[in-house]
């Protein structure tokens, strides 16, 4: 649990710090109204890693589990945008949803 914390931690720390070294906000995203392409290739990588957390969190809410699993984590990022290369069109939401819930 301390090493999960831990990894948190640091992410938010790194994204603290980029986000004030690079003196921008993100903008608020609906979620429910993007396609994988728009996803993809409209967000920045390096913004990519809060939004993949907050989607990763929002289907780990729904599956009623507290457990963050890094490698998950990974393997379920990688999932999704295997399966938006393949499904450009499909919602960034319901893909996630099958991304983040098997």
């Amino acid at each position: 649990m301390k090493s999960v914390a831990a990894l948190c931690l640091v992410v938010l720390l790194c994204s603290f710090h980029e986000v004030k070294a690079q003196a921008k906000v993100l903008p608020p995203v609906d979620f429910s109204a993007m396609t994988c392409d728009q996803f993809w290739a409209k967000t920045p990588p390096n913004d990519r890693g809060p939004f993949l957390f907050w989607l990763s969190g929002y289907f780990g809410h729904k599956n009623n589990t507290p457990v963050l699993d890094p490698v998950g984590f990974t393997e379920k990022t990688k999932a999704l945008s295997d399966y938006c290369s393949k499904q450009p069109n499909d919602n960034i939401l319901s893909a996630a949803e099958k991304a983040f819930t098997r």
